[in-house]
């Protein structure tokens, strides 16, 4: 099942995903061919919201890894796997998985966020040896994405839900009153894996208003990210708390 937002449908910008050049292999986009007026969605706040192929919709996961937006680095690497995805005949929820798998906490975070998400034993929950799996051979266990699953930016650099504050954004709160709320809800028997201070904050924005249930969301989930300075020790204080939290959600989905 492929989830495409009202604002981010890929029969608008799939066309224009087609016209871009092929990259050889270790070649990248620059970022004139990308954040480009073509592909603006949105202006609010002095924000700046760009389309990403991201539409893939896994209802049957067992966990969900939900970042704040997708980065630059995501967004370049959900371009490149997009197109060369198209290239090669890919259409529908097998394109849009393809790109999922590629681009999701691609790059160093993945290796970071696999040893919290073992630390814990979401792993042995799963039933798989690690969950570097879930990138590959089992994705079909999880559902990545992001609480404004289009690529943000503030004055070209990524937007990390400050300066303004996520919730003080009106198209960005519009988002996850009407997107994210969706979407959480068609993955009911997920745990669901919040990273970062601000992810939380849109899961608990949720919740306030009856549309979230936070026993399923281990939050205060460190954000993998290698520039979070914070994020051995603050993983360290909440890994008990968390351990039990999944046991307790998978026990009770037996």
């Amino acid at each position: 099942m492929s989830f495409v937002l009202p604002i981010a449908d890929f029969d608008r910008f799939g066309p224009m995903v087609a016209l871009l050049p092929l990259k050889a292999e270790g070649e990248k986009y620059e970022r004139t061919e990308l954040i480009r007026p073509c592909f603006h969605l949105f202006s609010d706040s002095g924000l700046d919201a760009y389309y990403a192929p991201f539409h893939y919709l896994n209802v049957k996961a067992r966990v969900v890894l939900m970042g704040l937006t997708p980065g630059w680095t995501q967004m370049e690497q959900a371009f490149r796997a997009a197109r060369i995805a198209l290239s090669c005949g890919l259409e529908g929820d097998a394109l849009f998985q393809q790109v999922e798998a590629t681009a999701s906490f691609s790059g160093p975070m993945r290796k970071n966020l696999v040893e919290m998400l073992d630390g814990i034993g979401l792993n042995r929950h799963l039933g798989i040896e690690s969950c570097l799996e879930l990138f590959g051979a089992h994705n079909e266990l999880v559902h990545f994405t992001s609480a404004v699953s289009a690529p943000v930016f503030r004055n070209g650099q990524n937007y990390r839900g400050y300066g303004p504050p996520m919730l003080q954004v009106p198209t960005l709160a519009r988002w996850l009153l009407e997107n994210l709320a969706h979407e959480i809800a068609s993955v009911p028997e997920a745990v669901i894996v919040p990273l970062g201070r601000v992810a939380d904050e849109a899961v608990e924005f949720l919740s306030e208003r009856g549309l979230f249930d936070l026993s399923r969301c281990l939050t205060g989930f460190p954000h993998p990210s290698g520039a979070n300075g914070h994020r051995k020790p603050d993983f360290e204080r909440g890994r008990e708390r968390w351990s039990v939290q999944i046991s307790t959600w998978f026990d009770g989905a037996r």
